[in-house]
Protein backbone atom coordinates (compact mmCIF):
# COMPACT_ATOMS: atom_id res chain seq x y z
CA UNK A 1 0.00 0.00 0.00
CA UNK A 2 2.82 2.36 0.91
CA UNK A 3 4.57 1.55 -2.38
CA UNK A 4 1.39 2.46 -4.31
CA UNK A 5 1.05 5.82 -2.51
CA UNK A 6 4.74 6.59 -3.10
CA UNK A 7 4.37 5.75 -6.78
CA UNK A 8 1.32 8.00 -7.10
CA UNK A 9 3.20 10.86 -5.40
CA UNK A 10 6.14 10.43 -7.78
CA UNK A 11 3.81 10.54 -10.79
CA UNK A 12 2.01 13.64 -9.48
CA UNK A 13 5.31 15.42 -8.83
CA UNK A 14 6.51 14.56 -12.32
CA UNK A 15 3.31 15.86 -13.88
CA UNK A 16 3.50 19.03 -11.78
CA UNK A 17 7.10 19.57 -12.83
CA UNK A 18 6.16 19.06 -16.47
CA UNK A 19 3.25 21.48 -16.17
CA UNK A 20 5.42 24.15 -14.56
CA UNK A 21 7.98 23.80 -17.34
CA UNK A 22 5.21 24.14 -19.93
CA UNK A 23 3.86 27.24 -18.21
CA UNK A 24 7.32 28.78 -18.01
CA UNK A 25 7.94 27.93 -21.64
CA UNK A 26 4.62 29.43 -22.68
CA UNK A 27 5.29 32.57 -20.67
CA UNK A 28 8.66 33.03 -22.34
CA UNK A 29 7.24 32.18 -25.74
CA UNK A 30 4.32 34.56 -25.33
CA UNK A 31 6.65 37.48 -24.66
CA UNK A 32 5.08 40.95 -24.81
CA UNK A 33 1.52 40.80 -26.10
CA UNK A 34 0.31 43.91 -27.90
CA UNK A 35 -3.12 44.43 -29.43
CA UNK A 36 -2.83 47.39 -31.76
CA UNK A 37 -5.56 49.88 -32.61
CA UNK A 38 -6.86 47.59 -35.38
CA UNK A 39 -7.25 44.73 -32.87
CA UNK A 40 -4.31 42.85 -34.38
CA UNK A 41 -2.29 40.80 -31.92
CA UNK A 42 1.48 41.21 -32.04
CA UNK A 43 3.82 39.17 -29.85
CA UNK A 44 7.28 40.60 -29.22
CA UNK A 45 10.12 38.69 -27.59
CA UNK A 46 11.29 41.97 -26.10
CA UNK A 47 10.61 45.70 -26.62
CA UNK A 48 11.50 47.03 -30.06
CA UNK A 49 14.98 48.48 -30.13
CA UNK A 50 15.05 50.01 -33.63
CA UNK A 51 11.70 51.27 -34.94
CA UNK A 52 10.64 53.03 -38.12
CA UNK A 53 8.04 55.71 -37.50
CA UNK A 54 5.80 57.86 -39.67
CA UNK A 55 3.64 60.94 -39.13
CA UNK A 56 6.34 62.62 -37.04
CA UNK A 57 4.75 66.04 -37.46
CA UNK A 58 1.11 64.99 -37.65
CA UNK A 59 -0.26 62.56 -35.13
CA UNK A 60 2.39 59.89 -35.36
CA UNK A 61 4.25 58.09 -32.57
CA UNK A 62 7.20 60.47 -32.32
CA UNK A 63 5.80 63.04 -29.88
CA UNK A 64 4.25 60.33 -27.73
CA UNK A 65 7.66 58.68 -27.49
CA UNK A 66 9.06 62.05 -26.39
CA UNK A 67 6.41 62.41 -23.68
CA UNK A 68 6.94 58.84 -22.47
CA UNK A 69 10.70 59.26 -22.02
CA UNK A 70 12.23 62.52 -23.20
CA UNK A 71 15.72 61.35 -22.25
CA UNK A 72 15.80 58.19 -24.34
CA UNK A 73 13.13 58.32 -27.09
CA UNK A 74 15.54 59.11 -29.95
CA UNK A 75 17.70 56.06 -29.17
CA UNK A 76 14.83 53.82 -30.29
CA UNK A 77 14.34 55.37 -33.75
CA UNK A 78 16.01 53.66 -36.72
CA UNK A 79 14.36 55.96 -39.26
CA UNK A 80 11.60 58.56 -39.49
CA UNK A 81 9.88 60.80 -42.00
CA UNK A 82 10.76 64.50 -42.16
CA UNK A 83 7.33 65.77 -41.13
CA UNK A 84 8.41 67.33 -37.84
CA UNK A 85 10.99 69.54 -39.52
CA UNK A 86 8.63 70.48 -42.36
CA UNK A 87 5.39 71.07 -40.46
CA UNK A 88 6.52 72.00 -36.97
CA UNK A 89 9.83 73.60 -37.78
CA UNK A 90 9.97 75.83 -34.71
CA UNK A 91 9.58 72.80 -32.45
CA UNK A 92 12.09 70.80 -34.48
CA UNK A 93 14.80 73.44 -34.14
CA UNK A 94 14.35 73.62 -30.39
CA UNK A 95 14.37 69.86 -30.02
CA UNK A 96 17.56 69.51 -32.05
CA UNK A 97 19.26 72.25 -30.06
CA UNK A 98 18.50 70.32 -26.88
CA UNK A 99 19.10 66.85 -28.37
CA UNK A 100 21.52 67.12 -31.37
CA UNK A 101 21.30 63.35 -31.97
CA UNK A 102 17.71 63.83 -33.17
CA UNK A 103 19.06 65.50 -36.31
CA UNK A 104 21.25 62.48 -37.07
CA UNK A 105 18.37 60.00 -37.29
CA UNK A 106 18.01 58.56 -40.79
CA UNK A 107 15.25 60.27 -42.79
CA UNK A 108 12.99 58.01 -44.81
CA UNK A 109 10.25 58.74 -47.32
CA UNK A 110 6.73 59.62 -46.25
CA UNK A 111 4.78 56.41 -46.79
CA UNK A 112 1.55 58.34 -47.37
CA UNK A 113 3.03 59.84 -50.56
CA UNK A 114 3.72 56.40 -52.05
CA UNK A 115 7.33 57.31 -52.81
CA UNK A 116 8.96 54.81 -50.47
CA UNK A 117 10.71 51.60 -51.42
CA UNK A 118 10.97 48.20 -49.83
CA UNK A 119 14.75 48.34 -50.20
CA UNK A 120 14.87 51.60 -48.25
CA UNK A 121 12.97 50.04 -45.35
CA UNK A 122 15.00 46.84 -45.29
CA UNK A 123 18.30 48.72 -45.41
CA UNK A 124 17.71 50.26 -41.97
CA UNK A 125 17.68 46.93 -40.15
CA UNK A 126 14.68 47.93 -38.04
CA UNK A 127 12.84 45.47 -35.82
CA UNK A 128 9.41 47.08 -36.09
CA UNK A 129 7.26 49.82 -37.60
CA UNK A 130 4.82 52.06 -35.68
CA UNK A 131 2.46 54.17 -37.79
CA UNK A 132 -0.98 55.83 -37.77
CA UNK A 133 -3.75 53.73 -39.34
CA UNK A 134 -3.91 56.14 -42.29
CA UNK A 135 -0.73 54.44 -43.61
CA UNK A 136 -2.25 50.98 -43.74
CA UNK A 137 -3.09 50.94 -47.46
CA UNK A 138 0.51 51.69 -48.40
CA UNK A 139 2.00 49.14 -45.99
CA UNK A 140 -0.46 46.42 -46.99
CA UNK A 141 1.28 46.26 -50.36
CA UNK A 142 4.62 45.24 -48.83
CA UNK A 143 3.73 43.68 -45.47
CA UNK A 144 4.23 40.12 -46.71
CA UNK A 145 7.77 41.06 -47.77
CA UNK A 146 8.71 42.38 -44.35
CA UNK A 147 9.86 40.17 -41.52
CA UNK A 148 9.08 42.76 -38.84
CA UNK A 149 5.83 43.67 -37.06
CA UNK A 150 3.74 46.67 -38.12
CA UNK A 151 1.90 48.28 -35.22
CA UNK A 152 -0.94 50.73 -35.87
CA UNK A 153 -2.04 53.61 -33.65
CA UNK A 154 -4.70 56.30 -34.03
CA UNK A 155 -4.74 59.84 -32.68
CA UNK A 156 -6.48 61.41 -35.70
CA UNK A 157 -10.01 60.43 -34.70
CA UNK A 158 -9.65 62.42 -31.45
CA UNK A 159 -11.21 59.60 -29.48
CA UNK A 160 -10.13 59.89 -25.86
CA UNK A 161 -9.94 56.14 -25.31
CA UNK A 162 -7.93 55.64 -28.52
CA UNK A 163 -5.50 58.36 -27.41
CA UNK A 164 -4.86 56.52 -24.16
CA UNK A 165 -4.78 53.13 -25.83
CA UNK A 166 -2.37 54.25 -28.57
CA UNK A 167 -0.09 55.70 -25.93
CA UNK A 168 -0.04 52.41 -24.03
CA UNK A 169 0.63 50.51 -27.27
CA UNK A 170 3.65 52.69 -28.04
CA UNK A 171 4.95 52.34 -24.48
CA UNK A 172 4.67 48.53 -24.51
CA UNK A 173 6.12 48.17 -28.01
CA UNK A 174 9.17 50.34 -27.37
CA UNK A 175 9.69 49.89 -23.64
CA UNK A 176 9.51 53.67 -23.24
CA UNK A 177 7.16 53.52 -20.28
CA UNK A 178 8.83 55.78 -17.71
CA UNK A 179 6.04 58.38 -17.84
CA UNK A 180 3.16 56.20 -19.03
CA UNK A 181 1.07 56.29 -15.85
CA UNK A 182 1.72 59.97 -15.19
CA UNK A 183 0.99 60.95 -18.80
CA UNK A 184 -2.24 58.94 -18.97
CA UNK A 185 -3.57 60.22 -15.65
CA UNK A 186 -2.69 63.83 -16.54
CA UNK A 187 -4.54 63.56 -19.85
CA UNK A 188 -7.60 61.87 -18.34
CA UNK A 189 -7.85 64.48 -15.60
CA UNK A 190 -7.76 67.45 -17.99
CA UNK A 191 -10.15 66.07 -20.61
CA UNK A 192 -12.70 64.39 -18.33
CA UNK A 193 -13.23 67.68 -16.53
CA UNK A 194 -14.39 69.25 -19.79
CA UNK A 195 -16.51 66.30 -20.90
CA UNK A 196 -18.32 66.17 -17.56
CA UNK A 197 -19.36 69.82 -17.82
CA UNK A 198 -20.17 69.86 -21.54
CA UNK A 199 -22.74 67.07 -21.30
CA UNK A 200 -25.05 69.30 -19.23
CA UNK A 201 -24.95 72.33 -21.55
CA UNK A 202 -28.22 73.32 -23.21
CA UNK A 203 -26.93 75.58 -25.98
CA UNK A 204 -23.83 75.46 -28.16
CA UNK A 205 -22.38 78.18 -30.43
CA UNK A 206 -22.10 77.38 -34.14
CA UNK A 207 -18.46 77.23 -35.17
CA UNK A 208 -16.57 77.29 -38.46
CA UNK A 209 -12.97 76.04 -38.29
CA UNK A 210 -10.42 76.22 -41.09
CA UNK A 211 -6.82 75.07 -41.35
CA UNK A 212 -4.59 78.05 -42.18
CA UNK A 213 -2.18 76.12 -44.41
CA UNK A 214 -2.55 78.50 -47.39
CA UNK A 215 -3.47 81.58 -45.42
CA UNK A 216 -6.29 83.89 -46.42
CA UNK A 217 -5.58 83.31 -50.13
CA UNK A 218 -7.30 79.91 -50.31
CA UNK A 219 -9.94 78.22 -48.18
CA UNK A 220 -8.23 75.48 -46.18
CA UNK A 221 -9.50 72.19 -44.82
CA UNK A 222 -12.41 71.94 -42.46
CA UNK A 223 -13.27 68.69 -40.71
CA UNK A 224 -16.13 66.26 -40.30
CA UNK A 225 -17.80 65.53 -36.99
CA UNK A 226 -15.57 62.55 -36.16
CA UNK A 227 -12.34 63.93 -37.60
CA UNK A 228 -9.73 65.96 -35.75
CA UNK A 229 -10.92 69.52 -35.16
CA UNK A 230 -14.52 68.74 -36.06
CA UNK A 231 -14.81 66.27 -33.21
CA UNK A 232 -12.83 68.52 -30.89
CA UNK A 233 -15.29 71.37 -31.46
CA UNK A 234 -18.27 69.15 -30.68
CA UNK A 235 -16.61 67.58 -27.63
CA UNK A 236 -15.73 71.02 -26.26
CA UNK A 237 -19.27 72.35 -26.33
CA UNK A 238 -19.52 73.84 -29.82
CA UNK A 239 -21.43 72.91 -32.96
CA UNK A 240 -19.24 72.13 -35.96
CA UNK A 241 -21.10 73.48 -39.01
CA UNK A 242 -18.72 71.75 -41.45
CA UNK A 243 -20.05 68.40 -40.35
CA UNK A 244 -23.24 69.17 -42.27
CA UNK A 245 -21.39 68.86 -45.58
CA UNK A 246 -18.31 66.80 -44.68
CA UNK A 247 -20.08 64.09 -42.69
CA UNK A 248 -18.03 62.27 -40.08
CA UNK A 249 -14.66 61.67 -41.72
CA UNK A 250 -14.24 64.44 -44.29
CA UNK A 251 -11.23 66.77 -44.31
CA UNK A 252 -11.66 69.25 -47.15
CA UNK A 253 -12.38 72.93 -47.80
CA UNK A 254 -16.06 73.80 -47.72
CA UNK A 255 -17.79 76.06 -50.23
CA UNK A 256 -17.69 79.76 -49.49
CA UNK A 257 -21.42 79.97 -50.22
CA UNK A 258 -22.17 77.39 -47.55
CA UNK A 259 -20.18 79.27 -44.93
CA UNK A 260 -21.88 82.56 -45.74
CA UNK A 261 -25.32 80.94 -45.61
CA UNK A 262 -24.66 79.34 -42.21
CA UNK A 263 -23.37 82.59 -40.65
CA UNK A 264 -21.59 80.90 -37.70
CA UNK A 265 -21.29 82.45 -34.27
CA UNK A 266 -17.53 81.92 -34.21
CA UNK A 267 -14.65 81.39 -36.64
CA UNK A 268 -11.48 79.54 -35.64
CA UNK A 269 -8.37 79.33 -37.79
CA UNK A 270 -5.48 76.97 -37.12
CA UNK A 271 -1.83 77.86 -37.58
CA UNK A 272 1.58 76.23 -37.42
CA UNK A 273 5.19 76.64 -38.51
CA UNK A 274 4.79 75.13 -41.99
CA UNK A 275 8.20 75.46 -43.60
CA UNK A 276 7.02 75.48 -47.23
CA UNK A 277 4.05 77.85 -46.81
CA UNK A 278 5.07 81.48 -46.43
CA UNK A 279 1.46 82.71 -46.69
CA UNK A 280 0.12 80.37 -44.00
CA UNK A 281 -1.14 81.39 -40.61
CA UNK A 282 1.98 81.07 -38.46
CA UNK A 283 1.66 80.15 -34.81
CA UNK A 284 3.86 78.51 -32.25
CA UNK A 285 7.17 79.14 -30.54
CA UNK A 286 8.36 81.98 -32.80
CA UNK A 287 5.18 84.00 -33.37
CA UNK A 288 3.75 86.90 -31.38
CA UNK A 289 0.08 87.62 -30.73
CA UNK A 290 0.37 90.89 -32.68
CA UNK A 291 1.61 88.99 -35.74
CA UNK A 292 -1.30 86.56 -35.49
CA UNK A 293 -3.85 89.37 -35.13
CA UNK A 294 -2.37 91.08 -38.19
CA UNK A 295 -2.94 87.85 -40.12
CA UNK A 296 -6.50 87.58 -38.81
CA UNK A 297 -7.12 91.06 -40.24
CA UNK A 298 -6.35 89.66 -43.69
CA UNK A 299 -8.87 86.87 -43.21
CA UNK A 300 -11.48 89.42 -42.20
CA UNK A 301 -11.08 91.03 -45.63
CA UNK A 302 -12.18 87.92 -47.52
CA UNK A 303 -15.10 88.46 -49.86
CA UNK A 304 -18.38 88.39 -47.96
CA UNK A 305 -16.84 87.95 -44.53
CA UNK A 306 -17.77 91.48 -43.49
CA UNK A 307 -21.40 90.29 -43.44
CA UNK A 308 -20.73 87.39 -41.05
CA UNK A 309 -21.87 87.76 -37.44
CA UNK A 310 -18.58 86.30 -36.19
CA UNK A 311 -16.64 89.07 -37.93
CA UNK A 312 -19.02 91.82 -36.85
CA UNK A 313 -18.77 90.65 -33.25
CA UNK A 314 -14.99 90.05 -33.37
CA UNK A 315 -15.54 86.35 -32.63
CA UNK A 316 -12.60 85.19 -34.72
CA UNK A 317 -9.78 83.19 -33.15
CA UNK A 318 -6.53 81.40 -33.97
CA UNK A 319 -5.24 78.21 -32.38
CA UNK A 320 -2.11 76.11 -32.89
CA UNK A 321 -2.79 73.35 -35.40
CA UNK A 322 -0.29 71.19 -33.52
CA UNK A 323 -2.67 71.01 -30.56
CA UNK A 324 -4.54 68.13 -32.18
CA UNK A 325 -3.82 64.40 -32.79
CA UNK A 326 -1.56 64.37 -29.78
CA UNK A 327 -1.52 63.87 -26.01
CA UNK A 328 -0.92 67.62 -25.67
CA UNK A 329 -4.31 68.36 -27.27
CA UNK A 330 -5.95 68.58 -23.85
CA UNK A 331 -4.87 72.21 -24.12
CA UNK A 332 -6.92 72.73 -27.30
CA UNK A 333 -10.00 71.31 -25.57
CA UNK A 334 -9.43 73.79 -22.76
CA UNK A 335 -9.04 76.76 -25.11
CA UNK A 336 -12.12 75.77 -27.10
CA UNK A 337 -14.33 75.07 -24.10
CA UNK A 338 -13.33 78.34 -22.44
CA UNK A 339 -14.02 80.25 -25.68
CA UNK A 340 -17.42 78.62 -26.29
CA UNK A 341 -18.59 78.86 -22.66
CA UNK A 342 -16.47 81.42 -20.79
CA UNK A 343 -18.59 81.46 -17.65
CA UNK A 344 -18.80 77.69 -17.33
CA UNK A 345 -15.05 77.27 -17.79
CA UNK A 346 -13.77 80.47 -16.25
CA UNK A 347 -11.52 78.46 -13.90
CA UNK A 348 -9.56 76.84 -16.74
CA UNK A 349 -6.03 78.11 -17.32
CA UNK A 350 -4.69 76.44 -20.50
CA UNK A 351 -1.38 78.33 -20.40
CA UNK A 352 -0.66 77.22 -16.85
CA UNK A 353 -1.54 73.61 -17.59
CA UNK A 354 0.54 73.56 -20.76
CA UNK A 355 3.57 74.86 -18.89
CA UNK A 356 3.08 72.05 -16.39
CA UNK A 357 2.83 69.55 -19.25
CA UNK A 358 6.12 70.76 -20.74
CA UNK A 359 7.81 70.65 -17.34
CA UNK A 360 6.72 67.04 -16.85
CA UNK A 361 7.06 65.58 -20.33
CA UNK A 362 9.09 67.76 -22.71
CA UNK A 363 12.87 68.30 -23.01
CA UNK A 364 12.34 71.99 -23.88
CA UNK A 365 10.59 74.94 -22.24
CA UNK A 366 7.08 76.09 -23.11
CA UNK A 367 6.84 79.45 -24.87
CA UNK A 368 5.25 81.15 -27.86
CA UNK A 369 1.73 81.84 -29.08
CA UNK A 370 -0.83 79.02 -29.23
CA UNK A 371 -4.17 80.79 -28.94
CA UNK A 372 -5.24 84.28 -29.95
CA UNK A 373 -8.56 86.07 -29.69
CA UNK A 374 -9.20 89.01 -32.00
CA UNK A 375 -11.24 90.70 -29.30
Amino acid sequence: MKRKISLILIILLALSSCTNKQEQSLGKEDGIRIVDILEREIILDEPLDRVLIQGSGSGGPLMTMVYLDNDNFYKKIAGMDDGLRAHRNDLYKRMVKEIPALDDIKRISDFSKNDFSLEEILSLDADGIIVPISYKAQLDSIEDKLDIPIIYINYHNQDFDDHLRSTEIIAKATGLDKNLDLLSSFYKEKTSYILDKVKDLDSKPSVYLEQGYDGEILYGNSYGDQKMWGKMINDSGGYNISGEVLGDEGANPIAEEFLLSKDPDMIILTGSSWLDKKDSLHMGFETSKDEVRAKLDKYRQRTGWDKLSAIKNNKIYAIGHNLSRDMSDFSAYQYLAKTFHPQVFEDLDPEKDMKEFYDKFMPIAYEGTWFVSYE
